[in-house]
């Protein structure tokens, strides 16, 4: 049977807070850079694992960024199973030692120094030999240089040993293997691809669930449904998209899908006339003339209207993805006022309110010249009808 992988990670915001940084920050569910300059080291070092077994061989460290290269990270690895810190005078266990808020990063490190086992740089991957003990954690430095876009740690997995390849073989080859457990070793470079391949099949089928399938991925997935564009669209857009694609392109062609794949890239939903919706009122000359303007004279016109601020070249090339072929498509970026013979619509770009009084601040323009209902004294308009008022 095979033997599944087991590991700690981190790779959100509860699992980083637990530890301690500096120059970084929680953004998400990764761990940013963050600096004025935009140049500098970012700092984190992890809490501490307990694998609850003395004396552990650890496999592997992974970590996985964004916007760093392999020669921006050090990583330092401490380990032991069990041991004290010397802390003002006092002797505190490990992982207590961990435990404790108000000290900064730098004496916490100073502390912990005893408990290096290795030092690393220039590598995102290490295999974690000759790193012994029941508890472990790591110290990570990235070093960017300024100018991009920040440095992301986006997860830190540290595997637990599984059974080496070694035990497979004979007998002779585990007594002859010596201290340096040099044929162990080797094997365990392979045995690290080979697992790691075995991984990524297992969760093959999470690479085509457009929610948990990664980034770089949704692309693909497009391309199996056809689906051009995908650079107008984010990320969070597109997975939403892949999740109705099916249901979208069943029913392509209809109001409904228009209306929906429009509302998906504007966040708000159009107001659509077709050309059956204006009925008989086309057909009357009184009305003939003003909604030929509006909709258009082809019955086949679909009119489309949406609010302002919206891309409208990328909307025209969504719109036609899901209109019939025979469709002609009129779209219309509706204004934020009530204009006389052009489109004015209540509860879509114009409502009905409230009686206001004048306030006069600034912005309000007053055509009268009087104000009131009286006439004083001194007025001179004399001429004036006083029933008027």
């Amino acid at each position: 049977m095979r033997e599944k992988l087991k590991y700690f990670i981190i790779n959100k915001a509860y699992d980083y807070n637990r530890g301690f940084y500096e120059n970084m920050t929680v953004r998400g569910n990764g761990l940013c850079f963050s600096s004025d300059s935009g140049s500098g080291v970012g700092k984190f070092l992890t809490r501490v694992f307990d694998s609850g077994q003395r004396g552990l061989n650890w496999h592997r460290l992974v970590i996985n960024t964004e916007n760093c290269e392999p020669e921006a990270l050090r990583i330092t690895v401490y380990a032991c199973d069990s041991g004290s810190v010397r802390y003002r005078g006092n002797a505190i266990p490990v992982e207590e030692f961990m435990e404790l808020e108000g000290i900064s990063l730098e004496d916490r490190l100073s502390a912990l120094a005893p408990y290096v086992v290795r030092k690393v740089s220039g590598v995102t991957d290490v295999l974690l030999h000759y790193v012994s003990g029941r508890f472990f954690w790591a110290y990570i430095e990235v070093y960017s240089p300024g100018g991009g876009k920040a440095a992301r740690i986006d997860s830190v997995k540290i595997y637990l040993p599984s059974a080496s390849w070694i035990d497979h073989l004979p007998a002779i080859y585990r007594a002859g293997d010596g201290e340096t457990h040099f044929l162990e070793r080797y094997l365990g470079i392979f045995q690290t691809v080979y697992e790691e391949l075995d991984a990524e099949i297992a969760d093959m089928a999470n690479r085509f669930d457009p929610e948990c399938a990664e980034a770089e991925f949704l692309e693909w997935i497009a391309g199996w449904l056809n689906i051009r564009d995908t650079k107008i669209w984010t990320e969070e857009q597109m997975r939403k998209l892949l999740m109705k694609a099916v249901r979208l392109y069943r029913r392509r062609g209809t109001k409904e899908s228009l209306s929906e794949m429009i509302e998906l890239y504007t966040g708000e939903k159009p107001f659509i006339v077709e050309g059956s919706d204006v009925g008989e009122l086309a057909d009357r000359a009184e009305f003939k003339e003003l909604l030929s303007s509006l909709y258009g004279a082809d019955p086949s016109t679909v009119t489309v209207m949406i609010q302002p601020g919206h891309d409208t070249e990328v909307i025209k090339r969504i719109a036609m993805e899901m209109l019939p072929v025979t469709a002609e498509l009129n779209l219309i970026e509706l204004d934020p006022y009530i204009s006389l013979g052009k489109h004015a619509y209540l509860g879509v770009n114009s409502g009905i309110g409230a009686y206001k009084p004048a306030v006069l601040d600034g912005r309000s323009r007053l055509t009268l010249t009087a104000l009131g209902g009286t006439q004083s004294e001194d007025d001179p308009d004399e001429d004036r009808d006083p029933e008027d008022g």
